[in-house]
């Protein structure tokens, strides 16, 4: 479970939940996606934040796999995983920053219908 993030440092989503501080400028976000929840792991050095969607899991997939091959980032690989309706998305940034992780989208079937989007990314220290 995420813990929203205090002081963060971007975009506000909803109840003001905001990008923690600390999250690259230049990492593509779903715009027809609000916060659920961000915070800094403990160990630090890895952002981890929940996106929430009303749009189809293949609309966001498409965005995030465009997205993620321009530069400065690259994806990784992809990998469905059927059963759970997910889709994992590992990248990186092809530049000297350093950050990797992973976005994974998952269509969730209560209280209506809807796609997560998590992301966890680590930032070199």
């Amino acid at each position: 479970m995420l813990a929203a993030a205090c002081g963060g440092g971007g975009e506000g989503g909803a109840g003001g939940v905001e990008l923690p501080a600390g999250f690259p400028g230049d990492f593509p976000v779903y715009a027809k996606a609000t916060v659920q929840a961000a915070t800094v792991a403990p160990e630090g050095g890895r952002l981890l934040v929940e996106w929430r969607s009303s749009d189809s899991p293949d609309q966001v997939r498409a965005f995030y796999e465009r997205e993620l091959g321009k530069d400065p980032w690259q994806v990784e690989n992809v990998q469905d995983i059927a059963e759970m309706e997910t889709t994992i998305i590992e990248f990186a940034r092809r530049d000297s920053g350093g950050e990797q992780g992973t976005v994974a989208i998952a269509l969730v079937r209560e209280d209506g219908q809807y796609v997560t989007i998590a992301l966890s990314l680590t930032i070199p220290q």
